[in-house]
């Protein structure tokens, strides 16, 4: 792993990330879900904006992830939600340079709305170990 002062870190090589999965590297004090597809490379926050599920343990779908907790599901390249507008994971972009796969933070933030279904969930705030 690189500086994590750094916007742009080394993630790990190629062969780390296998095609049509998932992966959950760190970033910057956060994880963050790598996947390689047919489609290209892909990067998003790895805890899905809903529940706080995973995302890198989601099912791979073209260009869309599913959360394996409720089906919730997002573009890859966008961050957004088919099922909520306004609700939207954070995008990270993903460079490969050789055999060497980077990751920085992308323009896309999270932006979830106050309606009940669709709590913000944070793994780490909620089950930090005391």
């Amino acid at each position: 792993m690189g500086d994590s002062t750094e916007s742009r870190i080394r993630i790990g090589s190629i062969e780390e990330f296998p095609e049509g999965r998932g992966r959950a590297v760190a970033y910057q004090d956060t994880r963050v879900a790598v996947f390689r597809s047919g489609n290209g490379w892909f990067a998003l926050q790895d805890s899905c904006p809903h529940m706080g599920a995973s995302l890198a343990e989601g099912s791979l779908e073209g260009r869309t992830i599913v959360c394996h907790w409720h089906d919730k599901r997002f573009d890859l390249k966008t961050g957004e939600s088919d099922m909520r507008s306004g609700a939207c994971a954070r995008v990270y972009t993903v460079e490969v340079v050789g055999r060497d796969v980077f990751l920085e933070r992308s323009r896309s933030d999270s932006v979830v709305d106050d309606e009940e279904e669709w709590i913000p969930f944070d793994p780490e705030h909620h089950f930090k170990k005391k």
